[in-house]
């Protein structure tokens, strides 16, 4: 019996009605009308390829909106929300959509662990031809797209990019204390291009923690956490920058070409006509600079280096095939252009495409494909020391740029890079006979060169003095150089170049002729 001095329980408040949901980013929106059209038009199921679940549903949500459909969530741990709760495995999910009255929409998480049963996967090929006639739409999200074999002709793949600049700017505005300096908050949004939504907000986060006015100590922190992610899975890694392009020593033909493409990235280029530079292929004998050189392109266009690490994307393993490795790779690299790719050693990546490897041939020609077609702005610094394992695909033009021969330093070249390293290790470099130890070391590469350097401090250090002109001249004479013992192989790749390469540095002979007339 209640109690009259109780009032009675008031009744339960009606559910909140759902938020709205954000408004998707123009790419993520354009995704959403593409997956809205490829359901209109009669396909079954859609793959949409994302590690982002909360973006995916985002764009599920859109797509049904424009469908006038209802939702339904499925995954294992809850079920086919709200249809079905218990239905927590693929076999019951799909009944339980089957059964289901009038229009549908769902977003199946996960689902390519529930497809590797047979019985589920024999399920959804039935159940595919009637969801069309339904009106029912199939949405999996994941982060990879291993499409069962039998389901390839009835499943559409459509692959979510990563955050735009504009969900970057959210992020970081709800992030910062106070408002950033403009030119700030660009640097800042730039350094998390290729982020996830996640991953951003927690660099944003520890770096306005570390420096509220996302200085550098705050940029460090964003970077540092780009490098983690990529490092994780792409076989992409960042590579920091020189302090001055001039640190490589010759290859003024090289430089000067440089110099020229540099201009190409404005967008005046574009109005004159002129398409985004694509890249460059050094090819040349060992230690002679040119992976420094790729260091200094990315200095030359002020863009993020990237180290492409092919042998590790192309032994890809944990279930993901070489070439889908490889293809979100590329991608990784294209979602944070403007950009520079170095792919150093190529011709060791892609060994056995010359040769009856099928699969070597494959994963090449994907690679081909995407230098001929990519639109994004990733310039690509490719170098090879062995010219005879390149595959012709990669000499063709329209692949790269240009093909620039990188050939052993001559006198004015050596003594250029003596003086380098010298300043390098705090000494100051007219205090040494450069012009007769560049004499000393003909023939003898930019690596080693260094050696020469590095050889001689070591024995003065030992000696408990400083260096001197005598500790260099003996280190010189001792070193052997890489010259003496393949001469063959680089006098035939020498002659190869002919024709094929421009020279990166002077014509050989042109400058030794100058150098004796001096």
């Amino acid at each position: 019996m209640v109690s009259p001095n109780v009032p009675p329980a008031a009744p339960p408040a009606p559910p909140a009605p759902p938020a709205p949901p954000k408004p998707l980013a123009p790419a993520a929106l354009a995704v959403a009308r593409e997956v809205a059209e490829l359901c209109a038009v009669g396909t079954p199921a859609i793959w949409l390829v994302t590690a982002e679940e909360a973006r995916g549903l985002a764009v599920v949500e859109v797509v049904a909106r424009a469908l006038q459909a209802p939702v339904a969530i499925w995954s294992s741990a809850r079920g086919l929300e709200p249809l079905a709760p218990k239905a927590n495995d693929g076999f019951a999910a799909l009944d339980a959509i089957a059964a289901a009255k009038g229009p549908l929409c769902v977003a199946l998480l996960d689902f390519q662990v529930a497809l590797a049963d047979p019985r589920v996967l024999r399920r959804l090929r039935d159940l595919l031809p009637q969801l069309a006639e339904a009106r029912k739409s199939l949405v999996v999200i994941g982060p990879r797209s291993p499409l069962p074999d039998g389901l390839a002709t009835d499943v559409a793949v459509v692959t979510l990019p990563l955050p735009e600049d504009v969900e970057l700017a959210a992020l970081l505005d709800a992030a910062a204390p106070q408002p950033l300096d403009v030119a700030v908050r660009h640097r800042a949004i730039q350094a998390a291009r290729g982020l996830a939504l996640s991953q951003a907000k927690r660099a944003f986060t520890r770096a306005v923690r570390t420096d509220p006015a996302m200085g550098p100590s705050g940029l460090a922190v964003v970077l540092a956490e780009k490098r983690r992610m990529f490092a994780a899975g792409t076989g992409i890694e960042h590579v920091d920058l020189l302090d001055q392009a001039e640190d490589v020593g010759g290859l003024e033909v090289f430089k000067s070409w440089l110099e020229e493409r540099a201009l190409a990235f404005a967008p005046e280029a574009r109005k004159f006509g002129l398409p985004a530079p694509r890249g460059v292929l050094l090819v040349g004998v060992q230690g002679c600079g040119k992976s420094l050189s790729a260091k200094s392109v990315a200095q030359h266009f002020r863009v993020p280096l990237l180290r492409l690490d092919l042998p590790r994307v192309l032994g890809a393993s944990g279930g993901i095939s070489a070439e889908e490795s490889l293809s979100r790779a590329l991608a990784a690299a294209e979602s944070i252009a403007p950009v520079c790719l170095w792919v150093d050693e190529i011709e060791k990546g892609f060994a056995g495409a010359t040769q009856d490897d099928s699969r070597a041939a494959r994963l090449l020609g994907s690679f081909s494909t995407w230098l001929q077609e990519r639109r994004a702005a990733v310039f690509v610094v490719a170098t090879a020391n062995d010219v005879t394992r390149l595959p012709p695909e990669l000499l063709r033009r329209g692949r790269f740029d240009e093909l620039f021969f990188v050939d052993l330093p001559d006198e004015p070249a050596r003594r250029t890079i003596l003086a380098t390293h010298l300043k390098r290790r705090g000494r100051e470099p007219a205090s040494f006979d450069l012009a007769a130890l560049a004499d000393l070391c003909a023939n003898y590469s930019g690596a080693e060169l260094e050696q020469v350097v590095v050889g001689a401090l070591h024995r003065a250090f030992a000696a408990q003095r400083d260096v001197t002109d005598a500790d260099l001249r003996r280190v010189a004479q001792d070193l052997v150089p890489l010259y003496k013992t393949y001469e063959e192989q680089i006098k035939g790749l020498r002659e190869w170049a002919r024709g094929r390469c421009r020279p990166a540095g002077r014509e050989r002979g042109v400058a030794e002729l100058f150098r004796r007339v001096e």
